[in-house]
């Protein structure tokens, strides 16, 4: 069995989002001077306790990197595993290189601040980066829950029939994890990209609706994996799965 299973790389997707959220919270209840009605999420790198936003970034980055190297053992080569990877570099990115001070946060910064750093110029392209790796994400999966909701799965020899995903929780709902995996995509795009008044709430609300996406698909893509009995079983799960006449290969495609 591989050091690390499939399962906990998978796992890892699960912590991310919850992690992320719940962490950026308690920064933005508790940092002086910071209102999310005016201020990103990202100033809250800056300043004495920034650090830890700062991790936050990164440790979130990490995590979905690694429920990326999952995606990629689960379903093969194709463009689900290389976009998780992008959405988590992106987080990294984002956090590792500096957002400016600005509108009058950390304390002290002058409303009117202006100018842009080298650093403040690579941090202005991860966040939208991240978010269309994504939405690209959510559309990818909304084709492939489409594809194995589609009639005859059930009943002729698919994953229901093989004792496979449908029988552990999974597949039962493809059509509404087709529907959510779309709305998801056009609300985070809409969020983001369109132009307007509001965007550090508007971004903080896309952050909420991605993870919870992220860690429901993670959850499900999790419990296809079956727990391993003993040395071995769990690899010869995956490798089933990556086989050209397994039901499931089709997946990577």
């Amino acid at each position: 069995m591989a050091a690390v299973s499939t399962r906990q790389l998978l796992g890892c997707g699960v912590l991310a989002g919850p992690l992320f959220v719940g962490v950026t919270a308690i920064e933005a209840l508790t940092r002086d001077g910071f209102d999310i009605r005016r201020h990103g999420i990202s100033l809250l790198a800056l300043g004495g306790p920034g650090w830890i936003q700062v991790a936050n970034f990164v440790a979130a980055g990490a995590l979905s990197i690694g429920f990326g190297v999952g995606v990629r053992r689960l379903l093969g080569r194709g463009a689900a595993a290389p976009l998780v990877w992008g959405y988590g570099a992106g987080l990294i990115v984002t956090g590792l290189f500096l957002v400016d001070p600005g509108a009058g946060f950390p304390l002290g910064t002058p409303l009117d601040a202006s100018g842009l750093s080298w650093h403040g110029a690579v941090h202005a392209v991860a966040p939208p980066f991240a978010f269309a790796c994504l939405a690209a994400l959510c559309g990818w999966f909304a084709r492939w829950f489409a594809a194995r909701g589609r009639p005859g799965w059930a009943g002729s020899g698919g994953w229901a029939g093989s004792g496979g995903w449908a029988g552990s929780g999974g597949w039962a709902g493809s059509g509404g994890w087709a529907v959510y995996s779309v709305l998801t995509a056009l609300a985070a795009l809409l969020l983001i990209f369109l132009p307007g008044g509001g965007g550090s709430m508007r971004s903080a609300l896309a952050v909420v609706l991605t993870s919870a996406w992220l860690t429901g698909l993670a959850v499900v893509l999790r419990r296809s994996v079956p727990v391993p009995a003993g040395p071995g079983s769990a690899r010869f799960a995956v490798q089933t799965l990556a086989e050209p006449g397994h039901p499931g290969a089709s997946a990577r495609n």
